[in-house]
């Protein structure tokens, strides 16, 4: 029976192709969206990500999302660091500012003012590309992600083109000459803006209205403490807003999926995806159905039951979404991988995948059930007649 079913199929070869671009179609345009979604969607947190040796965040606590923040007072970090569990704690700067490039060009960046002492919330040795996080100590250095120095920063030469910032190129930051020192990969911001690593000593004077307040706390905790306790009791003392590193991301996720259309319009292109699928693959099917009426009569008239008519449009069926769902997939991935380095992210997680094939299955299984009635009322006799 199985073999008599995958025969039908690919023996009707326009139909099998029809379908098979249409499960495809459907296969590629929902996993890839969802793919770019979920790539986007970890850019809100990026940097809580990049920053590992926090276990803390710790805030003002109407702060909304990451990239909307309120100054700390500069006492409340002695404050924090007397709380029980806390190893250590250490401030943190993040704020937009424009930078003008050596050819005179304006540009956002995101500065990261890091710990003078300590350098948390730097670089990681893993993440430096060229130089190291140290370098930040030389005067007024600054480490630049890479891609945006490709990309974003280039600097104009004098024969019409340009060129990626280098190492010794200066750039000026509400005014103040800073030195390139290093490069390293990072998360972009959700903005796509460049990252501008300093030493917050630095980073404050840049903004004078921000006083002696920092952004940011992060806390490290002691062996064995558990974080949402030591949490509760740091927004006790201090009044701050305090929240384990995983929570803090899922708070900024859920800012961004709550408060922006994000979600929304790639969910209409997953729709739009499950939709055309459908009606490719519903069409198609019902049409394979009708032009092989006679094959289906002549199997009636052999004595095969409906039962097992029906179990063989359930085996077509599971062939053409295997089959489509893995050559969309895999156009998905190709793509996906192409658009690696580039500002649109793009992550196939295995969840995603899975209900992709399952979105996918659904829409054959739909289409084979939905031509199920005219295999039934098929009449035997059919074979007989000219």
């Amino acid at each position: 029976m199985i073999r008599t079913a995958l025969t039908m199929i690919v023996g009707d070869r326009p139909r099998f192709i029809g379908m098979i671009c249409g499960l495809g179609f459907a296969s590629l345009l929902m996993t890839l969206q969802g793919g770019i979604y979920l790539g986007v969607m970890s850019l809100v947190y990026g940097h809580v990500s990049d920053t590992p040796q926090a276990q803390v965040w710790v805030c003002d606590p109407g702060m909304p999302e990451f990239d909307t923040t309120e100054s700390i007072h500069e006492r409340e970090l002695d404050n924090v660091r007397a709380v029980s569990g806390v190893r250590w704690a250490v401030p943190l700067d993040r704020r937009a500012l424009l930078a003008r490039l050596p050819g005179g060009q304006l540009s956002t960046v995101v500065v990261i003012g890091v710990d003078d002492a300590t350098l948390i919330g730097a670089p990681l040795p893993t993440a430096m590309l060229t130089g190291s996080s140290a370098d930040l100590r030389r005067s007024d250095a600054v480490v630049i992600d890479q891609r945006s120095a490709e990309s974003k920063l280039r600097v104009p030469c004098a024969d019409g083109t340009s060129r990626p910032l280098r190492i010794g190129d200066h750039l000026l930051l509400s005014g103040r000459q800073v030195t390139v020192a290093g490069f390293c990969r990072s998360t972009p911001s959700i903005n796509l803006w460049p990252t501008v690593y300093m030493l917050r000593s630095r980073s404050s004077a840049l903004d004078p209205g921000n006083g002696d307040g920092c952004n940011f706390i992060l806390v490290g905790l002691d062996t064995g403490a558990d974080a949402t306790a030591v949490c509760t009791a740091i927004s006790t003392a201090t009044g701050l807003g305090a929240y384990p590193r995983e929570e803090f991301c899922q708070r900024t996720y859920d800012f961004y999926l709550r408060e922006t259309g994000i979600p929304i319009n790639f969910g209409i292109a997953v729709l739009l995806g499950f939709l055309v699928g459908a009606a490719i693959a519903g069409q198609t099917f019902s049409q394979f159905v009708t032009d092989n009426r006679r094959i289906f009569a002549t199997l009636k008239a052999m004595g095969m039951y409906n039962r097992r008519l029906a179990a063989m449009l359930i085996v077509q069926a599971l062939a053409m979404a295997g089959v489509g769902f893995g050559l969309g997939a895999g156009a998905a991935t190709v793509i996906g991988s192409a658009l690696d380095g580039t500002d649109l992210a793009c992550r196939l997680q295995p969840a995603l995948l899975l209900q992709s094939f399952i979105a996918v299955l659904a829409i054959s299984l739909v289409a084979a059930l939905l031509s199920l009635r005219s295999v039934m009322r098929v009449d035997p006799a059919l074979v007989f007649r000219s």
